[in-house]
């Protein structure tokens, strides 16, 4: 059917006439039924954009001191994760500003956390050699339960290597985003060292130039990885407008944010309401979010 600009999904209906020009609308299906999707390889962006992340996040592994990172320096027991994390890589390099502004990225986050969401943050994971799982999580961090079932955050990775059950990849528990609540240590997999059984959740594979995106709400680990060669994945998060992001944006060159232009100043929290001081709010930015009061696709 064709999408009118109906008043009461405003905000939806250009995110989904977006969608269906880019060929989304079974991998929107997809996340509403399961809590994530897989886009195929390369319908986001060719193979030469893919290397250059790629061979960014490299470079990144080599250059950056691994003590530099608070997360590398904790015991592997205590890590929430595996390997080598980069972050704040807007940065670093301005391929990753790209990344946030590719329309599969941005219509993919609005879909979830509505037409004015904000970045939320972006890290470069990174494994080599055989490494243990990630246990079961969502990305709701330090939200109590119930969860509100659309969502506050969002993740959309885009895969630099193959994601296979050798390499480690993501473990996904199907339709776990309705559960509007985290996991407990008795629904941990054998294989994480819990008691529930390994086939609550899926290993989801992935071709390098896919991207693999999820609900915030959609409890997600990883296998463990066998493999020797490297593992290698950039998340893009975004968050609801009225959410701390996790990632600062206050250091990103004035160059980089004139060249991509307002929309790019948006995402990153540029028109945000909130920080003031002594002077208060700026009304007009306040008075933009009005919608968002109203719809969560907003």
């Amino acid at each position: 059917m064709e999408i009118g600009d109906w008043k009461a999904t405003q905000g939806l209906n250009e995110t989904f006439r977006k969608a269906r020009e880019l060929g989304l609308e079974s991998n929107l299906l997809e996340l509403e039924a399961f809590g994530f999707t897989v886009v195929p390889p390369y319908q986001a962006a060719p193979k030469a954009f893919f290397d250059r992340m790629r061979d960014s996040v490299f470079r990144l592994a080599e250059e950056e001191d691994p003590a530099a990172v608070d997360l590398n320096l904790q015991k592997q027991e205590d890590r929430p994760a595996y390997g080598r994390q980069f972050f704040h890589l807007m940065v670093k390099d301005p391929v990753f500003a790209e990344v946030l502004m590719n329309p599969y990225t941005l219509t993919l986050g609005r879909y979830m956390m509505g037409t004015s969401c904000r970045f939320y943050s972006q890290v470069a994971f990174f494994k080599t050699g055989a490494v243990g799982t990630t246990h079961l999580h969502n990305d709701s961090t330090g939200m109590p339960g119930p969860l509100p079932a659309y969502g506050n955050v969002c993740n959309i990775s885009w895969v630099l290597t193959d994601y296979t059950v050798e390499s480690g990849t993501f473990y996904m528990v199907p339709g776990s985003h309705r559960f509007c609540r985290h996991p407990t240590d008795l629904e941990q997999p054998k294989f994480m060292g819990g008691p529930a059984a390994d086939d609550l959740g899926i290993p989801v594979l992935a071709e390098t130039g896919s991207l693999i995106v999820f609900h915030g709400n959609t409890w997600h680990g990883s296998v463990p990885k066998t493999s020797d060669g490297p593992r290698v994945h950039v998340a893009s998060a975004f968050c609801r407008n009225y959410v701390n992001p996790a990632e600062n944006c206050d250091d990103l060159p004035k160059e980089l944010i004139e060249r991509l232009g307002p929309e790019f100043a948006q995402v990153i929290g540029g028109e945000a309401w909130q920080g003031y001081h002594g002077e208060g709010p700026k009304i007009q930015r306040m008075a933009r979010l009005r919608p968002a009061q109203q719809s969560q696709y907003a």
